[in-house]
This record gives C-alpha cells, sequence and structure tokens, in this order.
C-alpha cells in the first residue's frame, strides 16, 4: 500500500530484486490483483512460467495504491485452472496465500458449513486457500462488518487470526496437524498479513530523498541530472520468502500481523492478542 499511486515504481525501484521469482521449482501461474479507479481488477496466468516471474516489471506501468500478486505452488486443486490461481476476489476483498491446510479433504466439510450460502457460491475452485477466504468472509459477516467502510485494519487482523484458529481446532480434530501459513488481504483500504511457521518480510517507505529511476529517466541530456526527491511518498511492501532479503527489509515476528491502515498507520499484532 502507499500513498502516491503515481509513484509505485518508484517505491519498489530500491528493492525490485526481490520481486523477482527465481526459486528452482517452476511455479504453476501467478497472479495479480490491484485497485484502479474504484475498481479491483485480476490478473492471472495460471500456467507454469518459462522463466522467472518478475512482478516489478509486470506492475511498474500501473497507477494504483493497493497491489497483491502470488506465485502459486500447487498442493491443493487442479493446475492450469484459473478460478485456482490466487489473488482470489470477493466484492473489494483480495486474498492471497502460501501454506496447505492439513488433512483438508477431511475438515472441508465442517469448514462449509461455517460460511454462509451466498458466501459459499463464490467459491468457485477446489483449493484450501479459497476456502480459507471465503471463512474469513464468513467471520466477517456474522460480525456485521462484511461491507463496513470503516472496518479497522486491527479488526481484520484479529478476524483473520481468529479464522485460522477456527481451521485449527477442526484439523486437530481429525487428528491433523496446524500448517505454516502466510496470507495477505485487503479490501483497497485496510492490508493484513499474517505470518505462522513460514517467513514474511516488510519494507516501509517513508519518503525517497533522491530517486535513482527518475534521476535515470533524464537521460544523457542532462550533464548532471538534478536530483529528484519523493519526500511525501510513504508505503509498505511485504513479501514472502525462506530467506530474508536484507536491509532495508524487516521481519515479521513469527505467529504475528502486519495491520496496515488506509493513512498508512502501521501495527504488527501478536496473533494472540484481542
Amino acid at each position: 500500500m502507499l500513498n502516491e499511486p503515481e509513484r509505485l515504481q518508484c517505491a519498489l525501484y530500491p528493492v525490485r530484486s526481490a520481486f523477482v521469482w527465481r526459486q528452482d521449482r517452476q511455479p504453476d501461474g501467478w497472479g495479480l490483483g490491484f485497485f484502479q479507479g474504484g475498481e479491483v481488477l485480476l490478473q492471472k496466468r495460471p500456467r507454469p512460467a518459462a522463466g522467472p516471474v518478475d512482478f516489478y516489471a509486470l506492475v511498474r506501468g500501473l497507477r494504483t495504491d493497493c497491489i497483491v500478486g502470488h506465485v502459486r505452488l500447487a498442493t491443493v486443486g487442479k493446475q492450469g485452472r484459473s478460478e485456482n490461481t490466487h489473488p482470489y476476489r470477493f466484492r473489494s476483498w483480495l486474498f492471497a496465500h502460501h501454506g496447505t491446510i492439513d488433512r483438508f479433504a477431511e475438515v472441508r466439510p465442517a469448514l462449509t458449513e461455517h460460511i454462509p450460502d451466498f458466501l459459499r457460491r463464490n467459491i468457485r475452485g477446489q483449493t484450501d486457500s479459497e476456502h480459507l477466504m471465503h471463512l474469513f468472509l464468513a467471520f466477517l459477516h456474522d460480525g456485521g462488518k462484511l461491507d463496513d467502510a470503516n472496518l479497522t485494519a486491527s479488526e481484520a487482523a484479529s478476524t483473520l487470526g481468529a479464522s485460522l484458529g477456527l481451521v485449527d481446532r477442526h484439523t486437530t480434530e481429525v487428528g491433523g496437524t496446524p500448517s505454516p501459513h502466510t496470507v495477505i488481504i485487503t479490501n483497497g483500504r485496510v492490508m493484513v498479513a499474517l505470518r505462522r511457521g513460514a517467513p514474511l518480510h516488510y519494507y516501509r517507505i517513508k519518503g525517497i530523498s533522491d530517486c535513482a529511476l527518475c534521476r535515470e529517466s533524464q537521460g544523457d541530456f542532462a550533464r548532471e541530472p538534478r536530483r529528484v526527491p519523493h519526500e511525501h511518498l510513504r508505503g509498505v511492501a511485504i513479501i514472502d520468502g525462506a530467506a530474508a532479503p536484507g536491509a532495508p527489509w524487516e521481519t515479521l515476528p513469527e505467529s504475528s500481523a502486519i495491520a496496515v491502515s488506509h493513512d498508512l498507520t502501521f501495527e504488527v499484532k501478536s496473533l494472540g492478542a484481542a
């Protein structure tokens, strides 16, 4: 999330290498979701990528203050299907997830019992991730917050934690084990990123004193390129990954969530916090 949509590429330029998927395993697809002109837009490629997935190159031309990207490593749900490719959408909500619900086939009937019919009908794929999203939405609905424009980031974080707690309870009941997860969810006004058992990192953008990208754009015509500041640029970028990418990234503590408000107020919450 950031406060100047036209500066997305400037905000991510210093850490652009972190947004390139280069792992040994070929991804089973990728997707992008973003907010533009009051609309929620999706771009999905449900087929394996031929090479590295460069999210910075994919998003650098966009004007948006909130974007979610995801590389799929399929575990549950058929490959090559758009409906099984993240991020998932319901109304203004976008959701992306890495992790697998243990014994999902066994707990799926119990989980869907908590999801109202109007939300259940929106589940189009077979993945555990999409069911987790709709369980979160069901919790919001039960609390009268599903379409609440004033929903706080802290409330969204608590709801996501409670949703995962319910999954754990049903998993344990059938003899399974709570699994590692990273989750990102947003409605364009608030964003929550949750970590449990898998690493997640964040980068806080607090203004740019001299934008290297904008300096480069001055080209050879400027013998002494002038300094290009973006002093009021603010934002938060979040990635997951097995290795800490180093400065300026910070690592989210285990079993906690980042809650980012529309005004970019930033809070780290323990999953056990109320």
